[in-house]
């Protein structure tokens, strides 16, 4: 049976594997964690079903370590290389509330698959393992084994990578296919720096910020952003929330609650690496509140968020970016933002830097340039990744997309985080198409349905071409 009309024949299965791999919640769950679901059940249940439609196939070599990482195994055991296919099942939080289709159900509406996870990664997820089974079903022979290597928590703190790789070891090359048919062979480093003030209060007749909370993960752009004030005029505070929605273009509510004013704003929510294509809720709200004459710590607080970090999506205003040739600009996001009155105040910032960029320095520059913050610098950082585009990986990847498409793709220095970095001769490729939306992160998250056919047929020829290299 040839690729194409192999392809065609697995469609109505992938797609009926796929809406069963979305109906599963997999976001992270400290609060349900034990031993046999380390983050929660959620993305152990995604994890396992992956591995039971393998099961289900026929797949001869199937493994799960310490119930946070899984692998899919075909090709020659004894192989001395191994081609990691590196994915993810977890996913990021939901904003339910703003969403206009079940973030778990797997709605079909035209050309488009809804769902949390659809765009990242779980789409890929699928592709990337009936593109495994079709070859393993050609019983396609190859010089290296090839494995697809499943992650369960890629949106935190990459514990599952880390626990294949003590198992199993580290494949050598490879490519994860977590973003757009383009090679991004160039990563950037990531960074997260907590910074910390007091939200102390002495004087309880003053208008006073009692609350203050957006963001759910240090790297989405915060899409709702929520404040409690008291001692503030509700009819006055009404008007000039409605006039700074128009002339923001965004939307919310401020009511009367608690013998105080609840606020509500939304943003637009965006990947954490591309801040410059979201509306960061909170530095919006920030904005909004300098309406207010509020003591000195919260005005320090709402200053630094509407005057510092309100659009600096470059870190250039907070004085820490650096740029070079080969890897762009660092790129900053704030992603969780919390002040509760008389407790510690904290701002997580989401840094990806090229090489060049220090975090101990940005830290100490922002303590320097503002002394009522103290920086806390994260040990979860990742250093930027480099893989010559010189090398075969690189190269037959090109190759095989403009084989297949018929006009070439291109290299990329990407701001994300892709399993791709992990492996010494790793990229990120795939799955969605060159001018495609990406909604990755965002609200009525979709896969396109229409790239299964040709991103199928890429990811296959890209698996083999990397099976048979020296």
């Amino acid at each position: 049976m040839s690729d194409e009309i192999a392809i065609k024949t697995n469609r109505e299965q992938w797609l009926r594997d796929f809406k069963e791999l979305l109906a599963v919640n997999s976001v992270r769950d400290n609060d349900h964690a034990d031993s046999r679901h380390p983050y929660g059940p959620g993305p152990k249940a995604a994890l396992d079903k992956l591995l039971s439609f393998a099961t289900r196939d026929g797949f001869q070599k199937i493994g799960i370590i310490d119930d946070r990482a899984g692998y899919i195994e075909i090709g020659p055991s004894n192989a001395k290389k191994t081609v990691g296919i590196l994915i993810h099942v977890d996913v990021v939080p939901v904003d339910q509330e703003l969403w206009h289709y079940e973030p778990f159900a797997g709605t079909v509406v035209g050309n488009r698959l809804y769902g949390r996870g659809s765009d990242d990664m779980k789409g890929s997820d699928m592709l990337s393992y009936y593109a495994l089974k079709l070859l393993k079903d050609q019983a396609a022979t190859f010089k290296n084994k090839v494995r697809l290597i499943i992650g369960s928590d890629e949106e935190n703190d990459w514990q599952d990578m880390a626990a294949y790789f003590a198992a199993e070891g580290r494949p050598e090359l490879g490519f994860s296919p977590d973003g757009d048919f383009i090679v991004e062979n160039a990563e950037k480093g990531i960074a997260h720096l907590d910074l910390l003030s007091n939200a102390d209060i002495d004087d309880p007749s003053e208008t006073q910020l009692i609350s203050f909370h957006a963001g759910k993960a240090s790297n989405i752009v915060p899409g709702v952003a929520k404040a409690f004030i008291k001692n503030a005029d509700f009819k006055q505070s009404y008007q000039l929330f409605q006039s700074f929605l128009q002339a923001t273009h965004l939307t919310g509510e401020l009511k009367a609650a608690d013998d105080g004013l609840q606020i509500t704003l939304n943003g637009f929510s965006t990947h954490g690496s591309t801040p410059d294509e979201g509306k960061n809720a909170a530095t919006y709200l920030a904005v909004f509140l300098l309406n207010f004459d509020f003591d000195e710590n919260a005005t320090h607080w709402l200053t630094f968020l509407a005057k510092i970090l309100h659009n600096d999506y470059f870190a250039e205003q907070l004085g820490i970016g650096v740029t070079t040739k080969e890897m762009g600009k660092t790129t900053l996001n704030a992603g969780i933002l919390d002040w509760q009155i008389n407790q510690t105040a904290k701002i997580n910032l989401n840094l990806r830097y090229p090489i060049g960029f220090d975090e101990h320095k940005a830290a100490s520059t922002i303590e320097k340039r503002f002394p009522w913050i103290t920086v806390n610098v994260q040990d979860d950082g990742l250093k930027p990744h480099l893989v010559s585009a010189q090398d075969p990986v690189v190269s037959q990847l090109l190759l095989i997309y403009k084989q297949v498409m018929g006009q070439a793709t291109h290299l990329n220095v990407s701001a994300g985080a892709s399993f791709g970095r992990l492996m010494p001769r790793g990229v990120c490729f795939g799955t969605r198409f060159i001018g495609q939306e990406s909604t990755a992160h965002q609200i009525d998250e979709y896969f396109h349905l229409d790239n299964y056919e040709p991103a199928m047929k890429i990811l296959i020829k890209s698996i083999q071409a990397l099976a048979n290299l020296d």
